[in-house]
């Protein structure tokens, strides 16, 4: 295999995003397009500066890599293994990795990431040769005390009708979990969700 310069490595990369969005049964067409139009502007920064200097490349890189860095779901490790297929060895942050060192996942996001396509991505190769049946099992309980603990925060200011000064920011992330992995029915009937919603947007800061 020929050995790539770091700007024809980074190029390549642009290219592999693209192929990944395009392939996502997750991303709707808006992500879609804001993704490649990101790779389209990388790719078009270093074929007009073959010789950009290492800070230059390493921002875009960066920028590049920030959502495959950060996110847990099946785009993520084809891409990671689409990079390995390729030769490129970029490091790879692991919030999985962290959230077994921790005990818990380290942004809401993650959480709800791992919560919505566990299921799926606990079968897969990448996961099953990185991780022990042990850490997978470990994985599924964070996964379960993360909605648990998040569960426990809405249904004490559903109790009070109110949400703590100190928990604003909190509940809004408890919030935006249950919605995003559409898991309200499981817990909340319609008014309880209602009065929730209602206790969100009448909070006052003192």
């Amino acid at each position: 295999m020929t050995t790539l310069g770091n700007i024809e490595k980074l190029i390549l990369v642009t290219k592999i995003n693209d192929k990944v969005v395009d392939g996502s049964t997750i991303m709707d067409e808006k992500t879609k397009e804001a993704f490649k139009n990101l790779s389209k502007y990388t790719r078009e920064l270093l074929e007009k500066e073959p010789k950009m200097n290492s800070y230059g490349l390493n921002s875009l890189k960066s920028g590049l890599l920030t959502y495959w860095n950060e996110s847990i779901n099946p785009d993520t490790e084809s891409f990671w293994t689409e990079l390995k297929v390729n030769g490129i060895d970029y490091e790879r942050k692991e919030p999985l990795k962290f959230a077994l060192e921790k005990n818990q996942f380290r942004r809401v996001d993650q959480g709800m990431d791992a919560r919505k396509y566990w299921t799926e991505l606990k079968n897969r190769k990448e996961i099953t040769d990185k991780y022990s049946q042990i850490e997978i099992e470990k994985i599924e309980t964070i996964i379960a005390d993360d909605e648990n603990r998040r569960l426990e925060i809405l249904k004490k200011c559903l109790r009070k009708n109110e949400i703590p000064q100190t928990q604003y920011l909190k509940f809004g992330e408890c919030m935006a979990y249950m919605n995003n992995c559409g898991i309200w029915d499981k817990y909340f009937n319609k008014e309880e969700v209602q009065q929730l919603y209602d206790i969100w947007t009448n909070f006052k800061s003192k």
